[in-house]
């Protein structure tokens, strides 16, 4: 599966106010028509473009719910240096279910857990959660820098093992997790990880 495309950002000006235009068109297409009767004709619509300008950046509807999911992302969940591993997975914890009541995020992960087995469903499900893994790997080179970890380590497995379990308590189990549940659920994992070989 080809990686989704991710145009480069700019800083102000149209091209950002397109972006974002863009961003908001795709989550409010999803909210409103779901992913199986998803349109890149209606999201050119609705964010004032022509269709081909979305094609020319987005080759399909893999890539353009991931570059919004992406965004997404990076807006609601911060991708911190809080000095140690423990410490950042934790606080991304907190954000990501701080963002379980935002109706943005909660599109895409109605995106990200449907159960629909159509093959370009599962492209968007495999290209969403690809650049979610992406987007922590920052996180994850500091840690083997401070010899936290060992470079070796499956980021993507790390990720889907402390994250995982908080989606499962609050849409399976319908409970809160408490700041002691986060702290637990991340010293279990970490406790599994090797250190940097000496």
């Amino acid at each position: 599966m080809p990686d989704p495309v991710v145009p480069r950002r700019r800083t102000g000006g149209r091209s950002a106010r397109v972006l974002e235009a863009v961003e908001r068109a795709v989550i409010d297409e999803l909210k409103e028509f779901g992913i199986e009767d998803f349109s890149i004709p209606r999201v050119a619509s609705r964010a004032g473009i022509s269709s081909s300008s979305l094609y020319r950046r987005w080759a399909n509807k893999a890539a353009l719910i991931a570059f919004a999911g992406g965004r997404t992302a990076q807006q609601g969940i911060p991708f911190p240096d809080c000095g140690s591993l423990r410490d950042d997975l934790v606080r991304v914890l907190v954000e990501v279910a701080a963002t379980f009541g935002n109706s943005s995020s909660r599109a895409m992960i109605a995106l990200a857990f449907s159960s629909n087995d159509s093959p370009e469903i599962q492209q968007t499900q495999a290209a969403f959660w690809q650049q979610r893994v992406e987007l922590q790997w920052p996180m994850f080179e500091r840690a083997i820098a401070r010899g936290e970890i060992d470079a070796r380590v499956d980021t993507g497995a790390v990720i889907e093992r402390v994250v995982g379990p908080l989606y499962f308590r609050y849409f399976v189990m319908r409970q809160p997790a408490s700041r002691r549940f986060m702290e637990d659920l991340v010293d279990a994992v970490l406790q599994t990880l090797p250190l940097r070989s000496a």
